[in-house]
């Protein structure tokens, strides 16, 4: 006879020693490691990142965020590779996670399977993200989930543009792959 492991809440698994290196995810009350990426995903994250902090500097509606851990409801913790949050949801400051997912998600793909990658965009969608990005690398496309329920793929000819969540914003979706 196989025992089912006991679901958590956020606050317990907040507890636990190994989620201070943001190496943990809770979904559903059951915890998920985030696996080791390798180099491709960080230099396309960190490409990524220093278009939207450049943006962002530009205009001011929000902050660009690296693996910051949102807690969307009482069983469900996430840290996306980028977030964004626009300004009116950065006050006030505390020392608990972010309540609800951010405005922008924004998850590089490299390893993690499938069904729990759908299963974030839900998450993400469901707690209050305007859209999720999804960034493949092998690929070089990028999948644009939007709030409404679109999701459109963009190949390197295109252009990446922020919508809702950030209007005015656009950069080739190619800039994003550049150097790999």
């Amino acid at each position: 006879m196989s025992t089912a492991a006991a679901r958590m809440t956020v606050d317990e698994f907040l507890k636990l020693p190994e989620v201070e290196c943001g190496k943990l995810e809770l979904i559903d009350g059951e915890i998920f490691p985030i696996e080791y990426a390798g180099f491709v995903h960080a230099r396309v994250k960190s490409t990524l990142n220093e278009i939207l902090v450049l943006w962002l500097s530009q205009n001011r509606i929000g902050r660009v965020f690296v693996e910051t851990t949102y807690r969307l409801d009482s069983e469900e913790a996430l840290a996306p590779d980028l977030s964004v949050l626009r300004n009116e949801r950065l006050t006030p400051v505390t020392k608990d996670l972010p309540q609800g997912a951010p405005d922008l998600a924004i998850e590089v793909v490299s390893s993690q399977k499938a069904d729990r990658l759908h299963m974030k965009i839900r998450l993400y969608l469901k707690y209050g993200s305007k859209a999720v990005w999804v960034v493949y690398p092998d690929q070089r496309i990028i999948q644009v989930n939007s709030a409404n329920g679109r999701a459109m793929t963009l190949e390197p000819d295109r252009v990446l543009e922020g919508l809702d969540v950030l209007p005015g914003f656009s950069t080739p979706v190619s800039a994003v792959f550049e150097g790999l």
